[in-house]
Parts: C-alpha cells; sequence; structure tokens
C-alpha cells in the first residue's frame, strides 16, 4: 500500500477534496429557458450560437438538477492490484435553461473543451459511457431523425429536444430530475481518434445505447471539430476522482503506462482533451529524423519553451498517419520500427495545449553508414503546398539503393545537421521564393562549405534562378552562378507561364535518353508548376536537360569538379523545375536514378571513373529501373589478393537468377551489362562477394 500510495501522490498531487457539484453561479431569475433559448439562437451562425452557449452556460443558466453530480463505482484489477474508483458525472447531457423548461443543447467539442477547462472537468471515454449506461436509473429508447442537411441547425435539434423530453417525463413520477439518464444522446467522448488521421482534430462520438445496451454508434471519428448534429450531447465528467480512497484524476490516469485500462479499452490516451483553438505553441521548424539504429529513429529537435512532449504521427506513404506517440522532448526516440524500411513523420508539440503540424520529413531506421540528407526547404505557402513532398523524393532515393536522413532547412542554419556528415544532400525548393528565400546567405555558406569539401548536391525548383540571379544581391548572383554552375535566362519556357509542361535530356549528359520528364499542371498530384525556371550552365556547368517544344531553353545542369575554394571534386545537379513534380512515378525514379549514378565515386571524377579505389566498391545499377538492360559497375582494389569475385542475380525470395561473373580478376574498375531476357518484372538484388567482402543492392526491372 506504501508504494500504491506514492504512485497516487507521484500521478495526481493534489490533496484537495472532492467536490460533487459544478462549480457554476446560481441560476438567475430572469435567466432565457431553454425555448426562449432555443428561439434566440435558431438562426444563429454556429461562431454565434456556442458563444451564446457559453454565455448561458457560464452565468449558472442550466437546470438546477443538473448541478448535483451522480456517482459511479466500480472495481478492477491492473497488473495484480485491486482499484476502486468513484467518479462523479451529469445526471443528463448538459442543458439550458430550468428544470421544467430546458435545451439539451448539442455542440461541437471545442466549445465542450473550453467549458471543462473553465470547470475542472472533462468528457467521458468509451468504456465510461458504458459503464454510465449501465448505471442509468432512466434508460430512455434512442429517438432518431432521418438524415439530412438540417440535422446540424436548431430548428432539428430542438425537435429532438422535445422528443426527449416527452420520454423522460414518462418515468418523472418514479425517477425525478437528477436520476441518472442514459440512450438519448450519442457521447463526444474523449480518445486517441481525436488527434488520429487523415483529418486532424476531429469530433469523436460513441453511443446513444439501445435498450439491449447496444450502442447505434460504434467509435467515430468521420466529422471536423466544428460539427454537431442534434444526436450529440455532452456529457460533464468532474476530473477529480477517489481510487482506493486517495485523491486522482481521470486525465492523469489517461495518460498513465498502466494505470490507463481503468478508463479507457483503447490503450493509453497522451492527450485527453480536445484542442480548443489557435495553439500558443509555434508547430515545430527545426528538426529533422536520423538513424538510430537497425530498428530506431531519434528526432533532432530544437525545443521551444513552453513544450514537454512532442506528438509524433507516423505513416508508411506520407499521406496516411494512422499511428501517434507521444514522446518525452528529452528523449524523443521512436523504438520497434521496421528495419531498411521509410517512416513518414510529422510533429506536434505539446505543453499546456497541442500547435499544429509540422511539415512531414522522413527516415530509414538502419546500421548503414549515413548517405544521404534530403532537406525540406520548400516553407512558401502557396497553393497545392502540402509540406510532405519528402514523400516523393525519399521514396526516389530508397529505390535508388541509398538510405537517407533528413531536415528542415532550419536545423541546418541552427546548426543541428552538418552536411560534411553526408555524402549526397537533395534540398527541396519547390516554388520557393523571393519572399521565403530559396537560400538565405546562411544557407549558401553551408551549401558552398558542403560542395567546396566534396560533397554532391540535388537541388530542384522553379523559382531559384529567378531569386538569386534576376533578382538576387551580388552575393546571390556569385553563389548561383559559381556554385549551381548556373545564370538565370526566363521566368518560363519561350516566357510563357502555364505552357510548357515537359522536359528531356541532352545527349552527351546523364539525362541522354531520358524523354517525356512530364511535370504538374496542378492536375496530377502535387501543383501547378507555371513559371519553371530557364537557366544557362557557366563557369564549368553543362545543359543537361531542355525544355520540349522550344530551342535553347535549357532545365537542367550538371557539373563535376572542383568548386571556388575547393581541395576536393563535387558535383552538382540543378534542375529549374521541382523533382516531386514530375510524374508518373515511374520517370521520377528513372530521373533519381541518373542522379544517383552521376553522383556515385566522386574520388574518380578526375579520371573519368578511371582511378581505382582503396575498397571493393559496388555501385548502383544504371539505368534502375530498366527495361531491358542496365549497367553494373564494381571496383577491385589496388590492395586485393587474388580472390575469386563472384556478381550474382538474386529474386526477392534468394533464388538465384543469373551468375554475371565467378572468378579471380585483378584490380581495375569493371562494367558490365545484364540483359533480363526471361524474369518477370519486379525487384531483384545482385551481390558482389570477393573474400571477406560481401554487398549487395536492388534493382527493379519494369516490362
Amino acid at each position: 500500500m506504501k508504494n500504491f500510495t506514492i504512485l497516487i501522490c507521484l500521478l495526481f498531487l493534489t490533496n484537495t477534496g472532492i467536490s460533487q457539484t459544478l462549480n457554476l453561479p446560481g441560476r438567475q431569475p430572469d435567466a432565457l429557458t431553454g425555448s426562449q433559448f432555443a428561439t434566440l439562437v435558431w438562426n444563429f451562425t454556429l461562431t454565434d450560437r456556442e458563444n451564446a452557449i457559453y454565455a448561458q452556460i457560464m452565468s449558472g443558466n442550466i437546470p438546477d438538477f443538473q448541478r448535483n453530480l451522480v456517482e459511479i463505482s466500480f472495481s478492477q484489477t491492473v497488473g495484480g492490484t485491486e482499484y476502486n474508483i468513484k467518479y462523479y458525472v451529469l445526471p443528463d447531457y448538459l442543458a439550458v435553461g430550468s428544470d421544467s423548461d430546458y435545451f439539451l443543447i448539442p455542440m461541437t467539442p471545442v466549445l465542450a473543451q473550453k467549458i471543462c477547462n473553465n470547470l475542472k472537468l472533462t468528457m467521458p471515454t468509451r468504456k465510461m459511457v458504458d459503464q454510465i449506461w449501465s448505471n442509468a436509473e432512466v434508460k430512455l429508447a434512442p429517438s432518431t431523425i432521418p438524415p439530412s442537411p438540417e440535422m446540424t441547425t436548431i430548428p432539428v435539434m430542438w425537435q429532438h429536444n422535445q422528443t426527449v423530453w416527452g420520454q423522460r417525463q414518462t418515468f418523472l413520477g418514479t425517477n425525478p430530475l437528477g436520476d441518472l439518464v442514459g440512450g438519448n444522446k450519442k457521447d463526444i467522448v474523449i480518445s486517441n481518434r481525436i488527434y488520429g488521421n487523415p483529418a486532424p482534430n476531429r469530433v469523436v462520438i460513441y453511443g446513444w445505447h439501445y435498450q439491449n445496451g447496444t450502442p447505434i454508434q460504434p467509435l467515430y471519428a468521420g466529422h471536423s471539430e466544428t460539427y454537431a448534429d442534434y444526436s450529440h450531447g455532452v456529457r460533464l465528467v468532474q476530473d477529480s476522482i477517489t481510487i482506493n480512497g486517495q485523491p486522482g484524476k481521470i486525465t492523469s490516469i489517461l495518460q498513465s503506462e498502466t494505470l490507463h485500462l481503468l478508463f479507457s479499452d483503447e490503450g493509453r490516451i497522451p492527450l485527453p482533451y480536445y484542442p480548443i483553438g489557435t495553439s500558443s505553441l509555434n508547430p515545430p521548424s527545426v528538426w529533422g529524423v536520423i538513424s538510430n539504429g537497425e530498428n530506431s529513429l531519434r528526432l533532432v529537435i530544437n525545443n521551444d519553451p513552453g513544450v514537454t512532449h512532442y506528438l509524433v504521427h507516423l505513416s508508411n506513404n506520407g499521406i496516411n498517419f494512422a499511428n501517434s506517440i507521444l514522446l518525452d522532448k528529452l528523449n524523443p526516440v521512436l523504438n520497434g520500427l521496421n528495419s531498411e524500411s521509410i517512416y513518414y513523420i510529422k510533429l506536434q508539440a505539446v505543453g499546456s495545449d497541442t500547435s499544429n503540424f509540422s511539415e512531414v520529413l522522413a527516415g530509414i531506421p538502419a546500421t548503414s553508414t549515413k548517405k544521404v540528407l534530403i532537406v525540406n526547404g520548400f516553407d512558401r505557402s502557396v497553393a497545392g503546398n502540402t509540406y510532405d513532398f519528402i514523400r516523393m523524393h525519399a521514396a526516389a532515393v530508397k529505390n535508388g539503393g541509398l538510405n537517407f536522413e533528413s531536415a528542415t532547412n532550419e536545423a541546418l542554419t541552427y546548426g543541428l545537421f552538418n552536411l560534411g556528415n553526408y555524402d549526397i544532400v537533395d534540398w527541396i525548393l519547390g516554388a520557393e521564393s523571393t519572399v521565403n528565400e530559396t537560400f538565405s546567405t546562411s544557407e549558401q555558406n553551408i551549401v558552398a562549405a558542403f560542395l567546396n569539401g566534396g560533397g554532391a548536391l540535388f537541388v530542384s525548383g522553379s523559382e531559384i534562378a529567378w531569386d538569386l540571379d534576376s533578382r538576387g544581391t551580388a552575393a546571390d548572383k556569385n553563389f548561383i552562378w559559381n556554385y549551381l554552375k548556373s545564370q538565370y535566362i526566363l521566368d518560363a519556357p519561350n516566357n510563357q507561364p502555364n505552357v510548357y509542361y515537359s522536359a528531356q535530356g541532352v545527349t552527351g549528359t546523364i539525362f541522354e535518353g531520358v524523354t517525356n520528364i512530364t511535370y504538374d499542371n496542378g492536375s496530377h498530384g502535387t501543383y501547378n508548376v507555371s513559371y519553371p525556371d530557364v537557366i544557362n550552365g557557366i563557369n564549368g556547368g553543362k545543359n543537361s536537360v531542355l525544355y520540349t517544344g522550344v530551342a535553347n531553353n535549357f532545365a537542367g545542369v550538371e557539373y563535376k569538379g572542383l568548386f571556388p575554394s575547393g581541395t576536393t571534386n563535387g558535383a552538382l545537379v540543378f534542375l529549374g523545375f521541382p523533382f516531386e513534380t514530375i510524374y508518373p512515378e515511374s520517370k521520377r525514379l528513372e530521373v533519381m536514378s541518373k542522379i544517383i549514378e552521376y553522383f556515385d565515386d566522386l574520388t574518380g571524377i578526375q579520371e573519368e571513373g578511371t582511378t581505382i579505389l582503396d575498397n571493393y566498391h559496388l555501385s548502383q545499377n544504371f539505368p534502375n529501373p530498366f527495361n531491358p538492360a542496365t549497367k553494373i559497375r564494381y571496383t577491385i582494389p589496388v590492395n586485393s589478393v587474388d580472390e575469386v569475385v563472384t556478381l550474382t542475380i538474386y529474386d526477392v525470395l534468394g533464388r538465384e537468377i543469373a551468375v554475371l561473373v565467378n572468378e579471380v580478376q585483378p584490380a581495375g574498375n569493371y562494367e558490365l551489362i545484364f540483359e533480363a531476357m526471361e524474369i518477370n518484372s519486379g525487384v531483384y538484388f545482385y551481390q558482389l562477394k570477393a573474400g571477406s567482402f560481401n554487398q549487395t543492392r536492388k534493382m527493379t526491372f519494369l516490362k
């Protein structure tokens, strides 16, 4: 019992007595009755109606019988300990008016939470709703109204109120007002689905039990937090309870790792409340995702004052975020993840309130050495920016056989990430332009240092040259001319916005043979690239992509070699339209595979690939995906000792498809062609072995 008492003190930190009455002023003699209030708000807008409801309730205009709460008692064993619980609930759903003329008024969860916050109350969970119905002395049969657009209006709400009052009157002789009533409304409930997805901040409803105890409405989160119809009710519950004779709080128990079972049948509920409006907390903007081992990711975050936790939303596709995890800000680590799988992540900061959502980032739990950093720098609020375009970049990098980590551009300028720890950086700029800055001064310095140090940069966006060259300062121009190896030519191909939406590779460049590189006009899942930049390679930059249908209007530049203050060769690919807007996906994958191939083995740039590395190395096949043939390159190091080299193709089940090499080979760089003859479309693996060396990469064959 001593340990239990300590637990209770830690959880609840309260020694006050428990009141079983609502802390509201007395009802004034001239207060509106329920019917008068219905008349007042008959044609009000939702905002005006909710303001009026709040004013009436907080002034004490509720029926007197609703001031005294009803006790619910139960016992449950958790972890070998029996807990005896007493909590206190409103005898009926919250109403405006008098005992003889009241209106069981539906409201949004935003208003209900506001009332709860002011009165130190909460709303029930699904488990509690079932308990309340079981304990109800008056069990009314549900009275439904056919669905219609009017079901959210006061006329229909009042119609239902009168029907329920007629049912309640038949019990008054044996069960006066103040006895516990159930079965007349659906409950707005506390649930993990409040913060679920695809849409955030939903109203979660449950209940309206039939006479046999079966609820009409299962746990449902299909409406937004601004929705309320005639069937909804707010059952206020006192947050303070007694647990084995000690004081406690329902909301604290719901957050407990072990005791949440007392009040929740859907697991721990770390955020047992609804958002009530504009949060004082800013959504996280200075953060990133790094690998923390083969089954773990770590969030690197610059914590704002007032933040205690982060609500982490996880997705395997970057669109549907089905799982949410609450992490302490001091240890934001996600464990139990699948190795080598992409996880898309968005955050909410949690403190006294909950922030809006952050942009989406991603990471891969892996033990491999860091290779790629994806930087999301597309912050501009323009039509179509859903702040989740890392989806396209992450999937393409992973398809190219590389793992990655990710960060916001702000995380770079705050020093949370060092580009020098990565071989390749993919910088997303979308339609970022002059107001938001494509590359700020500090970002330019970071990128320049990275390229000077031998890094490889892929950057894409439709306003980069416009911002830096056409509208830039002398420093901006120096950066684009010498580090992006480009100059601004036109604001759109042929100076015609909303006309050209296709490009193609230039002969003699990495994109040779790549045709029909189409990008979005706003109808293909991203946003309208109405002003793609026309650029021209300078200072060694080579034009590699050409807008289709207009001569000498180039869309891409490539470069390998030394940058202005560099001592080690670096590389660049710059596209004048956003990579994420390329469709279909197969074309995006093809473009990214060309870029990865171009960046591979930067140490061999000066000799055009003839330099022999000091270690075995298996490069990513090119092209990938491929049909019908692809190139595979590998290196035997100068210190090799007559070891048998094998290069083998396997399918996803590990079955051997082909042996391309099986012999002793001298040191050197090797390249061979694999032709897919009689195999099916799909994913395959190619493996290089020599002595103790063993490396495997993935490739995709598309018929």
